[in-house]
């Protein structure tokens, strides 16, 4: 199990994104700033064929392409996606 939130700030929907891996499930939330309410989620399975692609496209809407990476890279650092 894994776990890590992204303080972007004003560079992302809400100004955290805080990921989830457990087992073969990956849970990305994006979180308010200052409440830490959850604004925005989407869970994926490492095991589906377009997980990579899936988390990518999600995470570039939450946030720019840059961090976006930082993200998937750590994601892939802990998990292995198709």
């Amino acid at each position: 199990m894994a776990k890590k939130q992204f303080k972007i700030g004003e560079y992302a929907i809400g100004g955290i994104i805080s990921i989830n891996i457990t087992g073969k499930v990956i849970q990305v939330k994006a979180l308010d700033y200052f409440t830490k309410k959850e604004i925005s989620s989407s869970t994926e399975l490492s095991t589906d064929e377009e997980a990579r692609r899936k988390l990518d496209e999600y995470l570039n809407y939450l946030t720019s392409y840059y961090y976006a990476e930082k993200i998937l890279e750590w994601v892939e650092s802990k998990i292995t996606l198709k």
